[in-house]
């Protein structure tokens, strides 16, 4: 079979992966140094990357069908792992989260996966039952598919994930047809939940008033916040230039995570940044075109949410490092450090690669099949 290839997606991603593996290393050298191996975090970043890019080349070679026949299997193994980070010797902890499972020197973190193999099980759900969407017992069945997931994942405990796995599943319902009355519904109820989580840990709530103000707690959660906006001004339009930061020296805890955008913008500048930005808008473009071109309503559903998960990681923790939005530890996608993060970012690439090269062997006004209870309406709407 002939299948083509999305360069516009191939490049994109390969321009934000080199860059972040750039400023991994100026970001994390110095310190790094100090422990004896200023490529440290480097080196750990670069087998991250291979591990990713050998997962997005076979995926983007597989067919989706064969995603849609494996989706139980990854599911499933998806859970194995949440349900590990909770069994002593094999969880490992960090910063009071425990949300990876460690092998020796290698440590995984499973919620990063669980996102991509919640989407690929409802983009099965919701195409089987496309037509129909609107049906009670569809709502209730697309709602309980995340519903383990996201329980495991609270406990860990990371609010920040579970709230992204929530938001991915109400926009592929929307994507897919749910009438609006119920998706204000769903969103009302879930932001009571939250509201609800907020309130159940001084620490979150700790984070909701760093966030109105900083200074109120300059030296405890809003800390990070104020040297962010610091770094930021310090490097004016054009940076300090690349390894001249002076907040990854002294200011902001490991730098190559969660803030290394306001690295970025202390030693690349203000212009670079909004370049950088400019290129997640371009990812996002190309991944909705993906979607509109799928060769079927499973690869729409999956495609979109996928390009919304990628999207909207990059706009909060752009949005945290500018203060715009409360602290909720998500990495800068293909740029922050993190092995889990750039294992299955890049796997998620390798999927929208798979659906790009089906969508360009079948014309979409072709139309698709109507399947499952979406071949049945009649016979829902008749109360049978």
């Amino acid at each position: 079979m002939n299948r083509s290839i999305d360069f516009w997606l191939i490049t994109v991603t390969a321009i934000l992966t080199v860059l972040g593996l750039v400023m991994v290393y100026s970001a994390s050298a110095v310190v790094a140094g100090e422990w004896g191996d200023e490529m440290r975090f480097l080196t750990r970043q670069l087998i991250s990357v291979a591990a990713g890019l050998m997962l997005c080349g076979a995926t983007a070679f597989t067919p989706t069908r064969m995603l849609r026949r494996y989706r139980h299997f990854i599911y499933t193994a998806v859970m194995v792992g949440l349900v590990l980070t909770y069994v002593p010797g094999i969880q490992h902890s960090a910063n009071g989260a425990e949300r990876w499972i460690g092998f020796g020197s290698i440590n995984l973190q499973p919620s990063e996966f669980a996102k991509i193999a919640v989407l690929l099980s409802m983009a099965h759900f919701l195409d089987r039952y496309r037509g129909v969407v609107a049906d009670w017992r569809v709502v209730l069945g697309a709602s309980l598919l995340p519903l383990p997931v996201m329980l495991l994942v609270i406990g860990q405990p990371d609010f920040g994930t579970t709230a992204i796995i929530g938001g991915l599943c109400a926009i592929m319902l929307f994507v897919a047809g749910l009438r609006h009355h119920f998706i204000a519904g769903i969103g009302l109820l879930g932001s009571f939940g939250a509201v609800a989580l907020v309130m159940s840990a001084q620490y979150r709530m700790d984070r909701i008033t760093s966030f109105t103000d900083p200074w109120a707690s300059e030296k405890a959660e809003g800390y990070h916040t104020i040297q962010s906006w610091v770094a930021m001004h310090s490097g004016g339009l054009w940076g300090q230039g690349l390894g001249n930061s002076m907040a990854k020296l002294h200011f902001l805890p490991e730098p190559w995570t969660d803030y290394i955008a306001a690295v970025i913008a202390e030693e690349l500048g203000l212009v670079r940044l909004v370049l950088i930005i400019m290129l997640f808008g371009l990812f996002v473009w190309r991944g909705l075109v993906i979607a509109r071109r799928a060769k079927d309503a499973f690869g729409m559903f999956l495609a979109s949410t996928l390009t919304a998960m990628i999207g909207f990681e990059a706009f909060f923790n752009l949005a945290v490092v500018m203060g715009m939005v409360p602290p909720k530890g998500l990495v800068l996608p293909f740029i922050s450090y993190g092995a889990s993060a750039m294992i299955a970012n890049l796997w998620a690439v390798g999927v929208l690669l798979s659906i790009a090269a089906e969508g360009n062997e079948v014309e979409v006004s072709e139309g698709w099949p109507q399947r499952g209870l979406a071949a049945r309406t009649p016979t829902i709407a008749s109360g049978a």
